[in-house]
């Protein structure tokens, strides 16, 4: 099943794919707190010194000088949101609320956004020795392993270390396997092929989704689960709003420009069966049918969800 924003497009619900200002991601169903919407407050500032300094006093109030539940929030919020903020400025106080917390995750969590940040080469290194060795250790400590490794290379489009995930994926456990199933991970790799970072993986695996002839799209996605996955992963991760710099990857206009013309063909599709059907004289036949596509499911199921939140 696609992702809300997938879903919502497919209803063709046009107010739902005007950029407009959401909070950042927080763990569902906590509420939005102060400590949080201070720090979304500073990474919106447009100078680069002030946005920098109230970030960091919004950190170091949100994180050592809240009451733990409050802290433990903007800690999710940090590892939710790492994606936008860059946290290796703030690494003294992740550290030091890391003493406090009781799984002491701060290291983890610079060391895993430091990495999505890293040199294509340095994340293929690191990616290649997990892949070989089932699990590598990162910069403060923790260890990376085989199945996270080959997920992030195929996020980051780096599939010159498809030879590598191929001879190596059988060592999975069947529980590994079945949560990062090959046929995805191979898909990822070739639609994000030759990316620099994450970013430009999404961008690419829109651009070259929306390359694809229209009925071979369409077809794929009513008979390829494992494509059909990967166009929702694809979709939700460059069509998501910055809520700090409140754009969205460029990848996001060609996911809305497939979406448009799935939805032209199919409607074509609807208008030549029904012509075919007022001019028969002979009861409608099973492949007369317009069948159930992806477009009519995800309608279906979008019609009960609502479109994205927007702030308080």
């Amino acid at each position: 099943m696609l992702p809300r924003l997938l879903r919502v497009w497919l209803t063709g619900i046009a107010g739902c794919l005007v950029l407009s200002l959401t909070h950042a991601e927080s763990p569902p169903g906590v509420e939005w707190s102060p400590q949080l919407q201070a720090i979304q407050d500073a990474g919106s500032l447009a100078d680069a010194d002030l946005r920098q300094a109230a970030l960091k006093a919004a950190l170091r109030k949100g994180l050592l000088e809240s009451e733990p539940e409050a802290a433990d929030l903007v800690f999710d919020y940090l590892t939710q949101n790492k994606r936008w903020l860059d946290l290796q400025p703030f690494e003294d106080i992740i550290m030091e609320y890391s003493k406090i917390d009781h799984l002491h995750r701060g290291g983890r969590l610079l060391d895993f956004a430091e990495l999505l940040r890293a040199p294509k080469a340095e994340r293929v290194r690191v990616y290649s020795a997990a892949i070989v060795e089932g699990s590598t250790t990162l910069e403060r400590g923790d260890r990376i392993i085989r199945q996270v490794a080959m997920g992030l290379a195929a996020d980051d489009g780096l599939d010159e270390l498809k030879p590598l995930i191929e001879v190596y994926y059988p060592e999975e456990s069947p529980d590994a396997r079945r949560q990062n199933p090959l046929p995805e991970l191979l898909i990822r790799l070739e639609l994000g092929a030759g990316a620099v970072d994450r970013e430009d993986a999404g961008r690419l695996a829109s651009e070259r989704l929306a390359a694809m002839k229209d009925g071979e799209f369409r077809d794929r996605m009513n008979t390829d689960e494992a494509f059909r996955k990967v166009v929702d992963q694809v979709a939700s991760y460059v069509c998501a709003v910055d809520p700090f710099a409140r754009r969205r990857n460029p990848g996001c206009a060609s996911v809305k420009e497939i979406v448009r013309r799935q939805v032209q063909l199919e409607e074509q599709a609807l208008q030549a069966n029904r012509a075919a059907t007022a001019t028969s004289t002979s009861p409608p036949q099973p492949d007369q049918e317009p069948g159930e596509t992806w477009l009519v499911r995800m309608r279906r199921s979008s019609a009960r969800e609502p479109c994205a939140r927007r702030p308080d």
